[in-house]
């Protein structure tokens, strides 16, 4: 398992670092090797805390929600995965100036979502870890955690201007992520990786995403008549 992830992350870092120098417009060269530390160090620190490795080992994490959080039980976190894509929905609603429009938006949200997704679940069935609360032999990595740092990452690429916006979107992942172990459904090195996953694969999709989807002045438009009342989408 760690050396099919390590393996991956060379694959994305090398494909990065060859694309630096190409003239071509298929790579965006703003996207260097700098762009996916973060997601690196996420995924390295999650294989090195595997079992009773690192610190705190997964098994250490474990063993402090068992101590301390044993009754815990909540399903938010089956719905707050959504949360950064529904606030992304809601400042294009009011208007906020995004760095894609609508179209392109939303082929970079779903692009994103389906090669992170796609990674995590290849490794979920490759690697068959057994959850931490012995259900299943698919925990390893976190799907859930990938799903929401995934939309995190899409909605801090269209709002770097705007700090407070992309901070309460990782917010959220991260709480996504704490549930999901608090919950007994993942361990630690699963949360860590799965965020690793979804930041990478969206920087990736950014970088090489074409913005072939051209509309202009697009929007919600309110309609007001004798009969009728609500919205319209003006592309």
């Amino acid at each position: 398992m760690k050396i099919f992830l390590v393996v991956l992350l060379s694959i994305i870092l090398n494909f990065a670092q060859a694309q630096q120098g190409d003239s071509t417009r298929f790579y965006n060269k703003k996207y260097g090797l700098k762009s996916y530390i973060i997601p690196a160090v996420f995924i390295t620190y999650g294989l090195l805390s595997l079992n009773d490795n690192g610190f705190p080992s997964s098994m250490a994490v474990r063993n402090y929600r068992n101590e301390n959080f044993a009754t815990f039980n909540n399903s938010a976190d089956d719905y707050i995965a959504f949360a950064p894509g529904l606030l992304m929905l809601g400042l294009d609603f009011f208007h906020v100036k995004s760095n894609s429009n609508f179209a392109n938006q939303a082929v970079l949200t779903g692009k994103s979502v389906i090669i992170s997704l796609a990674f995590v679940y290849i490794l979920k069935y490759s690697t068959q870890v057994l959850r931490p609360d012995g259900s299943a032999n698919n925990s390893f990595p976190s799907g859930h955690t990938s799903f929401a740092f995934t939309l995190a990452e899409v909605l801090h690429q269209e709002f770097k201007d705007k700090p407070l916006v992309y901070i309460t979107g990782y917010t959220i992942a991260t709480t996504v992520g704490a549930m999901r172990m608090l919950n007994n459904r993942h361990w630690f090195s699963d949360v860590m990786v799965g965020a690793g996953i979804g930041i990478a694969a969206t920087k990736l999709v950014y970088a090489t995403h074409q913005y072939k989807w051209k509309m202009n002045n697009n929007g919600f438009l309110p309609i007001i008549g004798t009969n009728q009342a609500g919205f319209i989408y003006q592309f």
